[in-house]
């Protein structure tokens, strides 16, 4: 599918890229491009990429994929960099969790370049654990992954990238950036946030007595709060809301609590109960980590 890919930031995400297109025949060469040698050496031991540089201009010279999967933060300078290196006709993605303010950024780095396609795109997949170490070849089996491609795309573009994901066991959707943020904001952003909180509201004493039903709750409380933090300058205003319709579901449940209302209580889990139940009939079976 493709000669030469370039993965910058070959990490949970990015590594699993590669350990799943080498497994799969999907690129004869995989570079990985980071900052740190012993980050790349890692990516190299588990075999996610087959050379490594930590000089992004080289790393892109030649491919005809290239996958920006840094942090948020990175993605200005890193863009602006390896722009006037990408080959013509280069296909650029990325992978980032916020797509409106990401869109921007990248595509302001690329304006001199037209002649590279820019398609956009968000694995519904990840861990609480960060780096090649963790990648994980099968981690996108079963997942979505949404394409938020811009007006410009080329549909045969698009439709290179989306079979790409396809064939690293994604299912994937498109939708614009706006609805992506969206939706996103309530199905990840927000109970990232949520699960944060729990944790927060509990002392030690509390969490010597937990089972595994809080553990598994608060799972996504582990995550890195650098990246959640650019997740959160980067969709600011669609997580706000989300958070604040979760907010005013919570307040109707003090209010069950403080009436005794037990069948207002009912209803509520009730609804949620038969909305989760529903939820999961319609998944099919997929990694661990994307339910």
């Amino acid at each position: 599918m493709f000669k030469k890919v370039a993965i910058i930031g070959p990490g949970l995400i990015g590594g699993s890229m590669g350990l799943a297109m080498r497994r799969r025949g999907l690129a004869e060469t995989v570079v990985g491009i980071g900052r740190r040698r012993e980050s790349l050496d890692k990516a190299l031991e588990v075999g996610a990429i087959d050379r490594a540089t930590l000089k992004p201009r080289q790393g892109v010279d030649g491919a005809d994929l290239v996958v920006l999967a840094t942090p948020i933060s990175a993605f200005a300078q890193l863009a602006a960099e390896v722009a006037e290196a990408l080959e013509p006709q280069a296909v650029l993605t990325d992978v980032a969790s916020t797509k409106v303010k990401v869109i921007e950024t990248v595509s302001s780095a690329l304006h001199t370049r037209p002649d590279v396609a820019y398609v956009p795109s968000h694995p519904m997949a990840g861990s609480e654990r960060r780096g090649p170490l963790a990648a994980d070849p099968d981690l996108f089996e079963g997942a979505v992954c949404i394409l938020t491609p811009l007006p410009i795309t080329q549909p045969d573009t698009k439709s290179r990238i989306a079979r790409m994901w396809e064939q690293m066991g994604a299912r994937v959707v498109s939708m614009s950036p706006q609805a992506h943020d969206r939706a996103v904001a309530r199905i990840s952003h927000m109970p990232h946030l949520m699960a944060a909180a729990v944790v927060q509201m509990l002392d030690e004493g509390d969490m010597a007595l937990c089972g595994r039903g809080l553990l598994d709750t608060t799972r996504i409380a582990s995550g890195s709060p650098d990246i959640w933090l650019d997740i959160c300058k980067t969709n600011r205003e669609e997580i706000r809301g989300a958070v604040a319709d979760l907010v005013a579901l919570l307040a109707q449940t003090v209010e069950a609590l403080d009436e005794g209302d037990m069948a207002r209580l009912r209803a509520m889990l009730e609804n949620a109960k038969a909305k989760r139940d529903r939820l999961l009939e319609k998944r099919r079976p997929c990694h661990p980590e994307n339910q």
